[in-house]
């Protein structure tokens, strides 16, 4: 007779829970074929995307299939590489399917082993690797390519993440919907969301954020300061720039260096991110108990992003986007990360073959469509993960518009009409493919974001689009857009942002839902470089507010008198002016501008 252990109790539901990665495990599935060419399978992916659990499966589906399974976290291996191969080589080296999680605990000893792995092991075995960073470049040299499939895991589909929740235990529409809303895809958030118990107001997010904090850090608490855990956890970076605006009166020096020292945080491009599943919890908690706290923390972080954003930054128009929260507006600006969609470049030839592939070639405009292939300023593709093309979206500047047909000159005629800054606005088309409404509203969405990054205007006064099939365009947006031709000709939607620029429009949208005025006038003006003595004046008197007599706002404040009072300067005069070099004159002035283009009135403090 048979007995039943805890441990097949636990593998069981385990494996019952186990869902929405029906495509990565067609790949593991690859893998143990027998018959297959693949012998090495590494995965990877940020903290709590699931390599464990599918790592787990591959175990289960090894060992079913009638290989010998050792599982190992590298963070238990030993350090040495001698006796670190002996310990994975242990028992055999026949049909073996060796699975290693965390190989990044192993460092530079992942290369060692994996040869010598390759060296011992059968034909008939397999290895599986898992880890946050991807393979490096060995793994791609010596024919380790024709072995060895790489696997990137994605976030969650919202179907999918649907699922893992029912699998769970949890049924109830509501509350699956408010979960997949959080989780971002993420089955870590998922789970923990999933076994987190109900309550009063705020009880859940702050058990959810105990309960990741623990997992994702091994400690029940953070060694940092609450209010510098908070603003971290509002945006995707956090920089000392960002924290000097947000907390006045912080050592920025100390609050990056303790941010920087925690487990949960990692270093990204010039700032610091911290865990997106923690930080999504924390953002919650913080809502959910100190609103008031919230709104103002959003509003001294979106005033200063939308600073950095009128001076060029558009990561940080992108990062102020993110806090936009009524639906009728995300769906058109929140370019809030997709676990299924992203945007890329448009190959060589591929205009002309997405248009057959979706019917366009039939349409009366397609001749002109393809004359305008060789002259738009940016072509630019919205896919599923998959790679398939959903959205292709070309557009040209007005005052660069070609005139090739009724398409192009109902465009043209559109702007001229609306009375647009040509140099500010631009015009295009974007072709939908045939695909469900659920692909083409993400698509759509994404599309606005992927639209900033490649003009790399902050201040676009408006955007005029033609859509030739508009019965697949996945509805207008009554709040940003409307009709801007006239009859009989091809019809023309403009989004508008004026008179602020699309900077103004988003950074206004996110002060207001917060319950705060948007800025008056155009703060940008303030730092014309004309002689404008009320513009001087104006700008005197936030100077006179943003800047006290310490020696470095004594020279930020000169920087700024320099660069926009008075005629005009040359910049070896600015240079000789302030005894600096060119580029501690640049990094000065953006730092002022910063300052005085954050300035909205004296804000309380907070935290």
């Amino acid at each position: 007779m048979t007995t039943r252990t805890l441990r097949d109790t636990v593998a069981a539901a385990d494996a019952e829970r186990f869902a929405g990665r029906d495509a990565e495990f067609a790949t593991v599935r690859e893998l143990l074929d027998p018959a297959g060419e693949r012998r090495v399978l590494y995965v990877h992916g940020a903290g709590g995307i699931g390599k464990s659990a599918l790592l787990r499966a591959t175990a289960r589906a090894a060992e079913a299939d009638g290989y010998q399974v050792a599982a190992h976290d590298a963070r238990t291996l030993p350090g040495e590489l001698a006796p670190l191969v002996e310990r994975v080589l242990e028992g055999g080296t026949a049909r073996r399917c060796i699975v290693i999680d965390e190989v990044d605990a192993l460092g530079a000893a992942l290369r060692p082993l994996r040869d010598a792995l390759l060296d011992s092991l059968g034909d008939d075995s397999r290895i599986v690797f898992a880890g946050r960073a991807a393979p490096d470049p060995s793994w791609h040299d010596h024919g380790l390519p024709a072995v060895v499939v790489e696997l990137l895991l994605h976030p969650l589909a919202d179907e999918h993440a649907t699922a893992l929740l029912a699998a769970s235990g949890v049924t109830d529409d509501e509350r699956q919907e408010e979960i997949v809303a959080w989780a971002q895809g993420s089955p870590l958030a998922l789970t923990v969301a999933a076994a987190a118990p109900a309550g009063t107001p705020g009880s859940l997010e702050s058990e959810l954020e105990g309960r990741l904090t623990a997992w994702l850090a091994g400690q029940s608490m953070l060694d940092a300061d609450p209010a510098v855990l908070e603003v971290a956890a509002l945006t995707r970076v956090v920089d000392a720039r960002l924290i000097a605006a947000a907390l006045p009166g912080r050592s920025t020096r100390d609050a990056m260096r303790a941010l920087a020292a925690l487990p949960v945080v990692e270093r990204l491009g010039p700032g610091l991110t911290m865990h997106p599943v923690l930080a999504s919890a924390m953002r919650a908690r913080l809502r959910a108990t100190a609103p008031g706290r919230y709104r103002e923390l959003v509003h001294r972080v979106a005033l200063h992003l939308g600073g950095r954003a009128r001076l060029g930054d558009i990561d940080a128009l992108i990062e102020l986007s993110q806090f936009i929260e009524g639906e009728e507006y995300r769906r058109s600006f929140s370019n809030r990360p997709s676990a299924t969609h992203y945007a890329d470049a448009a190959a060589p030839g591929e205009f002309p073959a997405f248009g057959r592939a979706n019917g366009y070639d039939e349409d009366p405009g397609w001749d002109e469509l393809l004359a305008w292939d060789a002259s738009p300023d940016l072509d630019f593709v919205m896919r599923r993960w998959d790679g398939t093309a959903l959205l292709y979206n070309r557009f040209t500047k007005v005052s660069r518009l070609p005139r090739l047909g009724p398409i192009t000159e109902a465009l043209a005629e559109s702007a001229r009409l609306a009375g647009v800054d040509p140099e500010r606005s631009f015009a295009g088309v974007s072709l939908f493919a045939d695909a469900s409404l659920r692909d083409r509203a993400e698509a759509s969405r994404l599309s606005t974001g992927a639209f900033m990054y490649r003009v790399d205007m902050p201040d676009v006064e408006a955007i005029l689009i033609h859509f030739p099939r508009g019965e697949r365009e996945p509805g207008l947006n009554a709040a940003v857009s409307r009709a801007a031709s006239g009859p009989g000709v091809p019809a023309v939607t403009i989004t508008d942002f004026r008179p602020v620029g699309a900077v103004g429009f988003v950074e206004a949208l996110v002060l207001r839902e917060q319950g705060y005025p948007s800025r008056t006038g155009a703060p940008r003006d303030l730092l014309a470089s004309d002689q404008d003595l009320e513009r001087e004046a104006r700008l005197r008197e936030v100077l006179d507010r943003v800047f006290d007599q310490s020696g470095e706002d004594r020279r930020l404040r000169q920087a700024i008198e320099l660069a926009h009072f008075g005629p005009r300067r040359r910049e070896s005069e600015l240079l000789a002016a302030m005894h600096v070099s060119r580029p501690t004159w640049y990094r000065l002035l953006r730092r002022a501008r910063e300052r005085v283009l954050g300035a909205a009135g004296e804000l309380p403090p907070v935290g």
